[in-house]
């Protein structure tokens, strides 16, 4: 007999648990909110006392963190579904065995999803899940963490070709040709890709230069990438990205 998910929300904001609730109420999945905590050791204590099965877990508490929840927790029985507005703490969290990471502001069908598989499928993980734990066995070779609408993507920077500015999201195309979609802004990309030899060619454009074909001498000038792309490029940045072809 399949049990509906006694959930325990932590979360140190007040509007923020109130988001959850929210998304809580318009997912399809079945569900019981037991309490909610408003920090660290807040939370220690409801999770001992409670037992929930599931915690919805926000990562920076005003006291502490949600890792330190899991750490010093006496009640080991909670599947753990983080919700955060730093994705840069995904690998992290799912070393921690996490059901799924998703990032505010919640998704009402994408938090149903996660709570879909703790109540069918108990303790395993979601694909994309599956797809970090899998990376995160190969230190080798440096990789991103790029969370879109249908989960998160881990990648290679050598593996991307460009980045496109849409509005206040970002595409992402890859040299396998997946074009993905994430809420992330294109200045984000430059800061996280320069040690990468990426360069900021346009207002709208960053650009793999390892990919880079050739060089076309027209208006501020057009790179020509690996898979036949012409990318703009900005009279302001015309030099700036010669000079940087030159030490290629």
């Amino acid at each position: 007999m399949v049990m509906t998910p006694r959930i325990l929300i932590v979360d140190d904001e007040a509007p923020a648990r109130a988001t959850v609730l929210e998304a809580l109420a318009a997912c399809e999945a079945a569900h019981t909110v037991v309490g909610e905590a408003g920090g660290r050791e807040e939370a220690i204590k409801l999770m001992e006392k409670l037992r929930p099965d599931v915690v919805l877990l926000d990562i920076r508490l005003g006291d502490g963190t949600g890792f330190e929840v899991l750490e010093r927790t006496k009640w080991k029985g909670a599947q753990v579904i983080f919700i955060t507005a730093y994705d840069q703490y995904a690998i992290r969290a799912f070393r921690c065995a996490a059901v799924d990471y998703l990032l505010k502001p919640v998704d009402a069908e994408l938090l149903g999803q996660a709570l879909r598989r703790v109540r069918v499928e108990g303790a395993s993980t979601s694909p994309a899940v599956e797809a970090l734990l899998r990376n995160i066995a190969r230190p080798d070779e440096e990789r991103i963490v790029v969370p879109c609408a249908e989960g998160i993507h881990v990648l290679a920077p050598k593996n991307i070709l460009r980045c496109e500015a849409d509005g206040n999201y970002t595409r992402l195309l890859t040299v396998e040709g997946e074009r993905l979609v994430t809420a992330r802004t294109l200045k984000d990309f430059e800061e996280m890709l320069a040690p990468h030899r990426f360069e900021r060619v346009h207002m709208s454009h960053l650009v793999n230069l390892l990919h880079v074909r050739k060089f076309l001498h027209r208006d501020g000038g057009t790179l020509v990438l690996d898979d036949g792309t012409q990318v703009p490029v900005s009279q302001r940045k015309r030099q700036q990205v010669i000079d940087a072809l030159g030490r290629m």
